[in-house]
């Protein structure tokens, strides 16, 4: 690979960061609540109610922004995968960089799917709770009709994206398949996320839902760390 070609895969690539913003925006457009938010039934939270339309109309463009930006950076960070991927020997590392690439195309694939998945059932709770009259109950069992449809590609959306993206990074980088020290290991989505959950309950914040966006902060940090990859590489 060519300097040339190498400083293009890199621009291009940075085009993670105003895409994962924009997701971010997304992301807590769902995800803030008042602080004393409690849950309904499962994933139902009494907050939800308190989450305008005009947020989940924001959330889902920010998704769709975000989803296209990522898409240019992704098909950048691919062609550089793909080169590390051709000087692989061992089957077992063709193996893991194989699936990180797989999850670099599952999240092209999903981002936008799961994206509006998330705002769409919080609504469809919303709207159900209005037509149910306030009726708690009888609006659960409506909202969980709605949700049934969704349930089988809305978890194996979420759980293929996590088991290919975060465990296929962490997988490369502690393989030393990608030129980086082993602790960016730690800039998985996932883990990134963690932070967030761990800081939420730690932090004694007068909302909820500050982890909601530490998600999508991940896939920045993870493509950073997939530049400064490229960059020693050279």
């Amino acid at each position: 690979m060519t300097s040339a070609e190498a400083k293009k895969i890199c621009d291009r690539m940075l085009l993670i960061i105003p895409g994962m913003l924009f997701a971010m925006i997304g992301d807590y457009c769902m995800g803030l609540e008042p602080a004393d938010s409690t849950a309904i039934s499962g994933m139902i939270s009494s907050g939800w109610l308190t989450i305008a339309d005009w947020r989940i109309a924001v959330s889902n463009i920010g998704g769709m922004i975000g989803t296209a930006l990522y898409t240019v950076a992704a098909f950048a960070f691919l062609r550089y995968l793909v080169y590390r991927l051709s000087k692989c020997s061992e089957k077992r590392d063709r193996v893991f960089l194989k699936t990180y690439i797989a999850g670099l195309v599952w999240g092209i694939m999903v981002f936008m799917y799961f994206h509006l998945a998330c705002g769409t059932l919080i609504h469809n709770f919303n709207v159900i709770y209005d037509a149910a009259g306030g009726n708690t109950e009888l609006a659960v069992q409506m909202w969980n009709r709605t949700y049934s449809v969704q349930f089988v590609t809305y978890w194996g959306s979420f759980i293929v994206l996590g088991i290919t993206s975060t465990g296929g990074w962490i997988a490369v980088v502690l393989k030393g398949l990608l030129p980086l020290k082993k602790t960016w290991a730690l800039a998985a989505p996932l883990i990134i996320a963690c932070i967030g959950f761990l800081l939420e309950w730690l932090l004694p914040l007068p909302f909820n839902g500050l982890s909601s966006g530490f998600e999508s902060f991940g896939w920045i940090v993870m493509f950073l760390g997939g530049r400064k990859a490229i960059k020693n590489d050279l």
